[in-house]
């Protein structure tokens, strides 16, 4: 049978495409399936990533664990934040290996959840992070499988902030509570349909009732008295309507029948649609603020009956014609003159238009206290106090005070009765105690209080304006001899000279003030830069220098001058001053006769300086130092001889910090003492724990220079040690460098012997880096000498250093020293020294400083490990 070469005789014209090659058609169908499954791939691939982009996003810590052994498989970022891991230090590990859960706990109460529930739904639990800081927070989790292995999917929300914020809630609550009980105040609420619903503690209080007890039904009948029921009925009705809050002043009738001032206050409450569900509101014990308000009105008409009998000008005023008049006595001090003779009475005596007897500006003042009185009687009395010019060319003070006693029927004033008083002695008075409390008594200059007020009023025009504020710290050189030679009325008087120049020297709107003694403050306004601030201060500077005439006799001084930018220097008004008296200071120590700008820049590291001080202080008084072990060993015995202890600071928030961290803010301040006794307390407390382990080693713990040389320190170690007679005290070693031991060689000499009398071993650390000499070796008690780990670190390579090693050991055994090399890295520079006879050895080769604990199980291994090779 042939085929026919030309199918459409078989299958018609519509298939004539069957007449191309074969391959070429299934070549099409390939590409089209190959096509069609690259476009479900690229989708899958797109929806992966987005779910991996938001997973990886995620603010919360999220991840993938096996339900089997609690291996991470795969964490999002925010878990390795959370934990302070990195991926690779969790991924392919458990969390029971990286200590994840607070306890074992945590984690079976999740695996109990997810195998009870199948899932997981916000469960709280609590977490560890890799500093070991306890993490609460709330879990969610299911249940999945990664290549046909169980697993968990879980997402992590630490609910430190929202724990923090509910315990911050709770405090304001109970403030909240207190302070209402203290200022008697209780807080109600009122139910739409159900009466009272809430009394506060105080309310039941206030009431008289047992806290608890049921609430009354009808308030106003129960408690109001029968006076005040309608006014506070009214209160309530308005507020309903106009839903405006209302208070109002009541007396109320208490269980035990007692009556009481109360103040209360309402708001309405409302829903969504604007209707009234309810009222609250708080009610405020004002009872005795009552009785004392009644007590003042009794001592106000007392002292009106007491003016009244006192000689005092008495005045008649109509208040719609604005004429006044008044009695001889009200006259004569208003300097007023009539021709008529007096007859005593003010209804004969002529009326003057009160505008006449004083000042426009003492008018207006009148008159805005005429509107005071007249429209709220209640707030007090008339009262206007004003200056009158006499006939003698001075100025008299005057004091009228004064009461409405006729209203119209409008209710307007139309006429006031009061009197006048002479006041210009207290007015004096006054002055003079301003100006003793403003300015300098002496020179007349501003002090310290004017000054303050002046500085506060500058800065806020130098932020204003945008420009710069001097504050100038001046004082002058040598003026001691100036007031022993001419005495001190002399030197005040000089004083007031170099007061008037500086004065003189400066501007209207600048200001100077003594602040006692030879020492001024200048504030100098509106100065466009730093370099104009110094030309004006080189000026004044000039302008002090130039001679004076004291007594007949030329005498000249000079100034230092310290000074301090605003808002260059960002401080407040006390700190501009103080850092220009720094600067001052400063300037003295410099040569005098200068002017020297305050350092921002080094104060703020000065602060910095005393805040890590403090900082360490605390790290002190809470234990956050501890004493990490490096053990000595003897490399031909092939054990462990003793250990030196190296501070560490477990920090809160840093982690464990070396003392390259924190030691150069010890040395040399308040704190280096201090910290060397507790660094040898801490010693002996190892060495009793060692004891107590069955190591009886030898514990080495560096002394400073200062330590050691303090007259104290002997005295202090024997009193130390006396205290704890069951450490044998030939366990501690005290390591002294070569600066501490130079420093007095005598006095160290004379201490380490009183030391080595208590049996204590002596160490010469970091020996070589000094000004090493035979001398100081045979002067002072030593038992070992520490071989720099800088020669050890090079000898293998330095010549120098190699012939410094040899000649140190060398020296160590004339001596009758025991050597010891540190800082030791290689098994090559343990092999070399021992080469050389030193067999006694410290550093990373062997171990790295450790806790105390790891100490006893380190000892352990690592002597058998060296019988084992001395074996072999």
């Amino acid at each position: 049978m042939h085929w026919p070469t030309d199918l459409s005789l078989w299958l018609g014209p519509s298939w004539q495409w069957l007449n191309l090659p074969w391959a070429l058609v299934v070549a099409c169908w390939a590409a089209i399936a190959w096509s069609r499954q690259n476009a479900i791939a690229h989708h899958t691939n797109v929806a992966h990533d987005i779910y991996s982009a938001a997973y990886r996003t995620l603010p919360d810590a999220a991840g993938i664990t096996s339900l089997k052994d609690g291996r991470f498989i795969d964490v999002n970022p925010a878990l390795c934040h959370l934990l302070g891991f990195s991926p690779e230090d969790m991924i392919g590990h458990t969390n029971t290996e990286l200590h994840v859960y607070a306890t074992p706990d945590e984690r079976d109460k999740l695996l109990k959840e997810l195998t009870t529930h199948g899932k997981a739904h916000r469960l709280r639990i609590l977490c560890r992070s890799q500093r070991g800081e306890i993490i609460p927070g709330t879990i969610s989790a299911i249940r999945i499988e990664v290549e046909q292995e169980p697993c968990m999917l879980f997402v992590f929300h630490d609910m430190r902030e929202y724990d923090n914020a509910v315990h911050k809630l709770h405090v304001v609550n109970r403030q909240l509570m207190h302070a209402g009980h203290l200022a008697r105040l209780g807080a109600w609420e009122d139910r739409k349909d159900q009466g009272l619903v809430y009394w506060s503690d105080v309310c039941y209080d206030i009431h008289g009732l047992p806290r608890g007890a049921p609430l009354p039904r009808d308030y106003l009948q129960t408690f109001v008295i029968p006076a005040h029921r309608e006014r506070m009925r009214a209160q309530l009705q308005h507020c309903l309507r106009t839903h405006e809050d209302w208070e109002i002043e009541v007396q109320i009738i208490r269980k035990d029948g007692r009556l009481l001032w109360v103040r209360s206050r309402g708001e309405l409450v409302l829903n969504e649609e604007g209707e009234v569900i309810a009222m609250r509101g708080v009610t405020h014990d004002i009872d005795e603020s009552k009785q004392q308000e009644e007590s003042i009105r009794e001592r106000e008409a007392l002292l009106s009956i007491t003016l009244e009998a006192a000689s005092l000008g008495r005045w008649d005023w109509n208040l719609h014609s604005e004429m006044i008049t008044g009695d001889r006595f009200w006259r004569a001090l208003h300097e007023l003159k009539v021709s008529e003779p007096d007859d005593e009475t003010c209804s004969s005596e002529p009326y003057w238009h009160w505008r006449s007897l004083m000042s426009p500006e003492d008018a207006a003042r009148c008159s805005k206290e005429l509107i005071r009185h007249t429209q709220h009687p209640e707030d007090g009395p008339f009262d206007l106090t004003w200056s009158i010019p006499t006939f003698q060319g001075t100025n008299r003070w005057v004091r009228a005070m004064g009461k409405v006693v006729s209203v119209d029927s409008d209710g307007q004033a139309t006429r006031m009765l009061g009197v006048t008083l002479d006041v210009t002695t207290q007015q004096q008075q006054k002055r003079h105690l301003q100006q003793l409390a403003h300015f300098d008594p002496l020179t007349g200059l501003a002090n310290r209080v004017e000054l303050a007020a002046r500085l506060d009023e500058a800065m806020v025009d130098a932020r204003r304006n945008q420009q710069l504020l001097a504050v100038v710290y001046l004082d002058l050189d040598n003026f001691k001899p100036i007031n022993d030679r001419f005495g001190h009325v002399m030197g005040d008087r000089f004083l007031v000279l170099v007061a008037r120049r500086l004065s003189r020297a400066l501007r209207k709107e600048d200001c100077v003030a003594r602040f006692g003694g030879d020492e001024f403050v200048l504030l100098l306004q509106h100065l466009p830069t730093r370099e104009a601030c110094e030309a004006r201060l080189q000026q004044i500077l000039h302008n002090i220098s130039q001679p004076y005439s004291l007594n007949d006799e030329v005498v000249q001084v000079t100034a230092s001058m310290g000074y301090a930018l605003y808002p260059e220097d960002k401080s407040d008004a006390d700190a501009l001053v103080r850092h220009a008296d720094q600067a001052m200071y400063q300037a003295k120590q410099y040569g005098r006769n200068r002017i020297q700008a305050f350092d921002a820049t080094k104060e703020r590291s000065r602060q910095e300086q005393l805040i890590q001080e403090i900082r360490i202080r605390e790290g002190l008084e809470h234990s956050e130092f501890v004493l990490y072990l490096q053990p000595k060993v003897d490399m031909q015995a092939h054990r462990v001889i003793g250990v030196e202890a190296l501070a560490r600071w477990h920090h809160p928030e840093k982690g464990v910090l070396t003392p390259k961290d924190f030691l150069p803010q010890i040395e040399g301040g308040k704190l280096e003492i201090p910290f060397g006794e507790w660094a040898i307390t801490a010693a002996l407390q190892i060495i009793e724990q060692l004891l107590a382990a069955g190591l009886e080693i030898q514990v080495a713990v560096n002394v400073s220079a200062r330590h050691l040389q303090h007259p104290a320190f002997a005295e202090w170690m024997t009193h130390l040690l006396a205290a704890l007679p069951h450490i044998p005290a030939q366990l501690l070693e005290l390591e002294i460098t070569e600066t501490a031991a130079l420093h007095d060689l005598s006095h160290a000499a004379q201490v380490l012997q009183q030391l080595r009398l208590l049996k204590l071993s002596i160490s010469l650390d970091d020996f070589g880096t000094g000004y090493s000499s035979l001398k100081y070796l045979q002067s002072l008690p030593l038992d070992t000498l520490k071989i720099d780990q800088s020669f050890v670190r090079d000898m293998l390579s330095d010549q120098g250093d190699w012939a410094i090693v040899q000649g140190v050991a060398s020296l160590a055994k004339s001596f009758g020293y025991q050597v010891i090399a540190e800082g030791v890295e290689s098994t090559k520079q343990a092999t070399c020294l021992k080469d050389i006879g030193c067999y006694l050895a410290q550093g990373y080769c062997f171990a790295p400083p450790m806790p105390l604990q790891q100490l006893p199980s380190w000892i352990a291994h690592w002597e058998n490990q060296k019988a084992v090779e001395s074996l072999e």
